[in-house]
């Protein structure tokens, strides 16, 4: 490849992106030439192993590939030229060219001959393909969430799972072979084996949204970009993140590292930056216009290039690296680095959790009543010199969550990424001293399997406060047991009031952070300064406000960066890094932000506490009255300002719904809010209750694993909801028969749960409830703590084996025993091993409970839109084409979206134009229809005056062509350009494709 060439085009492209780029472009890259006519709406760009060849795949078919010296490329036939080509990657030592495509095919290319085949075909669509280090297997993703290996030689599949949730964008190998690294922007990153795909870790939490990831050609990083604007580096041998590279004002949509594995390099749609691995200083920055979609970017395997994929240009730009320069002390960007820890307390109410949170975090000690919701203070900030990494400000973070029973269920949410955890406990009761701390090391302990293998070290203490009140009512080895039961790394007697043993409590929590297992995050200046404005803001107490308040407000604070045209951007994706952190809470309505997030908590607790203060038992509260926040809450902890306080109650109900701890039903009383762990109301035949098949036993958060349990099978499509009971619940299967599930605490934080079942429920449908079970109890209970045993009784009069007798005639050796009571049947001891059900099934019933909860947090959103008139779109058609308009703004509102439509908004005798002009600010977009009745207001000249005024402050205007419209419509001038959604076609789905042009967000990895 002769590096030296620069056509002219290019050279002008390259002053072009000088103007624009900030100081440091230049120093250390050069733009030297671009391929051009890449494929319609590229995807990935790729080097051939030698460097010799570069291919692009794109829309319709189309994959290219230039050879070496040429500009313009070869396109090569063979994909369905209706369907997209998502997946590329060359052989690793000859010119072979795998490709995947949506229409189910992999095919490979021998560029030399020019000729293809197809590798083989799926019953999906294919997303990625990547060869093995030595060529005899490829690894073959799928939109299904499924991932096959292949043997190349003999053309067979040699194994395949299921590993995520949906679509899996391209998989990695590591250099030896032996591991595959596959990331889905549904669930996050998995490692597994790639000999029989045994999955290793598995992100969860925030770590979601995920569109690439890349392993280093050492094997020793694994980089992922997210779509909050961050790139994370993982230690792939303990599964740790380690780094957050913060900076990137968009989503970041594809990470490449540098052949000799000391850079990393991210595309977004507005940058690119190169990433120095020694210190994960970002040396190097060039702002690209429209680069955005997966796969931009391409190191040369030997040569000092960088390929970036342009999509402004249609082209592919070649970067020259000068390493030396990057790799030297000079070149950087100004990055800030920091490292935040999070210290929580737990307990009980009235323990005295606040009055010692108060005394760590330096402020003066002062009596304080039961804490609701929670605080958060800073415990201790410090500038610390790193070898290697330079300066790092660390942070540590004091939590102190309200102790309430009615809260339990909310601050689970709360127990992730946690550094040290106090475990206070009443000093005084000589009863139940210890009451809450078995409930809250489980429950710690649960988060903590939930975040599998990239969970940060932890150290936990237990602690009893308020020892100056006559000491501890226990004895100190009565203390160890508890210690040595819960496997808990100390014990503090402390006194907040009179100082006791608070500051060796205090040197224990810094000594217990393990600093370098927490992930370091390199930050810009600006996204420093900001995260501090915010903190400012939140710590006077500001509750509510607009992004719009918010940004200037900083201006104002910050006349200095004034001419920054991506301020905003900045500004956005910095609030999406803090939110992150807990520490604030962007809604989804209304440009809001929540800088008191603890209110979510305070509100959530008393509408748990309203449902179980029903007066007849059954665990609910109508969804009028928790939106109207009418149930009991001191004036003390309520909002004042009516408005907002309707606002942060359609926050709160969303918040129930998305994380499952309600369900929403309409029932004869009208719509409720169910609440499963707070009904109170006893099933009368319990705790005897018939039909009991099945008892698991766990440990865990025991009501949290039950309410998302219950609700999640009142929505999964084989099953309805019933009756429930004070932990029970009872569902009517589909197909016949009744199930049903009962929650029996053993002792705090360990508890049974039993699965009984009617006699019209098959046995095919037992298996599927009780797998569905099983699943749900796999995912949510601590690890290694379930246990399974089957419940033996008499079919004649129904008397249950003690367990202890059925183990002991398993020892004998018998299969059978004569029922001890009415001695008038043999009953079987042997269990009968029904046909597993298949994954199919489980899937679709998970798949449904997901689109009902889906469903009732969009609603909830909507109302949220309605109160603020968070418009998301303006719906500008003919009168005539009304029936049809009105059905897709139906579709819109079931996804969350809310239309400005006439019909809708304006009352009669009111002139439209008029009413919109006052809401155009607030809408963020327009879809202008095009139908079989003829020409549209857009015509108006008032009317395409609004139009131009979105254009102009850069919303969306869409162009849909409707059914029933014949042939090619001539669109008005303004929207000639644009890209037409037609609704006479089936694929791409058009309503996806409307709410990606309206909402932004991809319903695809392009």
């Amino acid at each position: 490849m002769n590096i030296r060439r620069k056509p002219q085009a290019a050279t002008s492209q390259a002053s072009t992106h000088k103007d624009s780029a900030e100081p440091s472009l230049g120093r250390g890259m050069e733009l030297m030439w671009g391929f051009k006519d890449l494929p319609e709406g590229a995807f990935y760009v790729e080097w051939s192993a030698d460097g010799t060849l570069m291919a692009s795949s794109g829309h319709r078919g189309a994959v290219a590939v230039w050879p070496d010296g040429a500009e313009q490329p070869r396109f090569l036939g063979g994909h369905e030229a209706n369907r997209d080509v998502l997946g590329l990657a060359w052989h690793p030592s000859r010119s072979t060219l795998a490709t995947g495509s949506d229409d189910g095919t992999v095919r490979l290319w021998e560029i030399d001959p020019g000729i293809s085949r197809v590798f083989c075909r799926l019953d999906q669509e294919v997303r990625g393909v990547a060869w093995s280090p030595d060529g005899s297997r490829l690894a073959v993703t799928d939109d299904s969430g499924g991932v096959g290996v292949w043997d190349t030689q003999r053309g067979v599949l040699i194994k395949q799972a299921r590993l995520h949730e949906a679509h899996v964008n391209r998989p990695c190998w590591s250099p030896d072979g032996k591991v595959l690294v596959t990331c889905a922007n549904s669930d996050g990153i998995s490692i597994q084996t790639s000999r029989d795909l045994r999955p290793l870790f598995k992100t969860g939490g925030d770590n979601k949204l995920v569109w690439d990831v890349a392993l280093s050609p050492d094997g020793t990083l694994i980089a992922s970009a997210h779509d909050d604007g961050s790139v994370r580096v993982w230690d792939p041998n303990n599964c740790a993140l380690t780094n957050i590279l913060e900076g990137h004002k968009y989503s970041v949509m594809c990470v490449r590292f540098s052949p000799d594995s000391a850079f990393l390099a991210s595309i977004s749609d507005e940058s690119v930056k190169l990433w120095r691995r020694r210190d994960w200083e970002c040396v190097f920055e060039t702002p690209i216009r429209h680069g955005g979609g997966i796969g931009g970017l391409a190191f040369h395997p030997y040569q000092p290039l960088l390929a970036m994929r342009n999509r402004s240009e249609n082209s592919i730009d070649c970067y020259r690296i000068d390493y030396v320069l990057l790799s030297g002390a000079d070149a950087r960007l100004d990055t800030r680095r920091y490292v935040n820890a999070k210290v929580i307390l737990l307990g009980d109410t009235g323990v005295g959790k606040s009055g010692l949170g108060l005394v760590l975090s330096g402020q003066p000690y002062q009596p304080t009543d039961s804490t609701h919701g929670r605080n958060v203070w800073t415990f201790d900030t410090q500038e610390v010199m790193v070898p290697d990494a330079g300066s790092q400000t660390r942070e540590v973070l004091l939590w102190d969550l309200a102790g309430q029973p009615g809260y339990r269920l909310v601050h689970q949410l709360h127990l992730s990424e946690v550094a040290v955890a106090l475990v206070v406990f009443d000093s005084r009761s000589e009863t139940e001293p210890f009451s809450g701390v078995k409930h809250w090391v489980r429950a710690l302990a649960q988060a903590r399997r939930l975040e599998g293998a990239a969970a940060i070290p932890l150290r936990a203490y237990l602690v009893a406060a308020r020892a100056d009140r006559g000491g501890i009512g226990v004895s100190r080895d009565r203390v160890q047991r508890m210690i040595d039961d819960l496997c808990l790394d100390g014990f503090f007697e402390t006194s907040a009031k009179e100082g006791w043993q608070v500051n060796d409590l205090a040197q224990a929590i810094r000594d217990g952070i393990a600093w370098d297992a927490l992930p370091m995050v390199s930050s810009s200046a600006l996204f420093d300064s900001i995260k501090q404005f915010l903190s400012e803001e939140k710590q006077q107490g500001r509750l509510l406000s607009t992004i719009d308040d918010l940004f200037h407000s900083f201006r104002r604070a910050n006349p200095d960066s004034a001419g920054d045209s991506g301020l905003r951007a900045s500004f956005e994706a910095c609030i999406g890094r803090v939110e992150s952190q807990g520490l604030i809470r962007r809604l989804h309505f209304g440009d809001l932000v929540l800088l008191q997030p603890e209110l979510l908590d305070t509100y959530a607790s008393a509408m748990v506490q309203a449902a179980k203060e029903e007066p007849d038992g059954l665990g609910f509260i109508p969804e009028e009255e928790a939106l109207e926040g009418r149930f009991r809450l001191g004036e003390s902890e309520r909002v004042r300002d009516h408005s907002q306080e309707k606002l942060l109650l359609i926050a709160t109900v969303e918040e129930l719904l998305r994380h499952e701890i309600a369900l929403k039903e309409m029932t004869d009383r009208g719509m409720d809010l169910i609440f499963p762990s707070q009904f109170t109301r006893e099933r009368p035949d319990a705790p005897d209750i018939p039909g009991k098949e099945v008892i698991f036993t766990f440990e865990g958060p025991l009501y949290s694993v039950y309410a998302t349990l219950a609700v999640r099978l009142s929505h999964s499509v084989l099953f309805q909801r019933r009756a429930m009971w004070q932990s029970a619940a009872s569902y009517s299967a589909t197909v016949g028969g009744t199930c049903g599930i009962h929650l029996r605490e053993l002792e705090e934080g360990r508890g049974e749960l039993a699965v009984f079942y009617d006699e019209q429920a098959s046995r095919a449908v037992r298996t599927q409830f009780e797998t569905y079970v099983s699943q749900h109890l796999q995912l949510r209970a601590l690890p290694g703590t379930i246990t399974r045993r089957r419940i033996r009784g008499c079919p004649n009069c129904g008397y249950v084996l003690p367990e202890d007798l059925v183990q002991r005639r398993f020892q004998l050796g018998t299969p059978t025993i004569l029922c001890p009571a009415c001695e008038a049947s043999v009953i079987s001891l042997l269990e009968e091993m029904p046909p597993a059900p298949t994954e199919t099934a489980v899937a679709e019933m998970n798949r449904s409970a997901d689109a009902w909860r889906n469903q009732n947090v969009a609603a909830t959103r909507l109302k949220g839109k309605v109160e603020t008139s968070d418009y998301d779109v303006f719906l500008c058609y003919n009168s005539k084409d009304r029936r049809h308009v009105i059905t897709i703004g139906e579709r819109l509102k079931e996804r969350g979206l809310l239309p400005w439509l006439d019909a809708w908004e304006i009352r009669p005798g009111m002139r439209w134009q008029k009413e919109l002009q006052k809401q155009l600010k607030s809408i963020k977009s327009a879809a202008v229809f095009i139908g079989p009745k003829g020409a549209g207001p857009w015509q108006e000249l008032e009317v395409e005056s609004m139009l131009q005024q979105l254009a102009r402050r850069n919303r969306p205007i869409i162009p849909v062509i409707l059914e029933g419209r014949m042939g090619h419509p001539r669109l008005p001038t303004f929207l000639q350009l644009l890209q037409v959604i037609d609704m006479r076609q089936q694929e791409p789905d058009p309503i996806e494709q409307l709410i990606w042009g309206i909402t932004g967000q991809r319903p695809f990895p392009f």
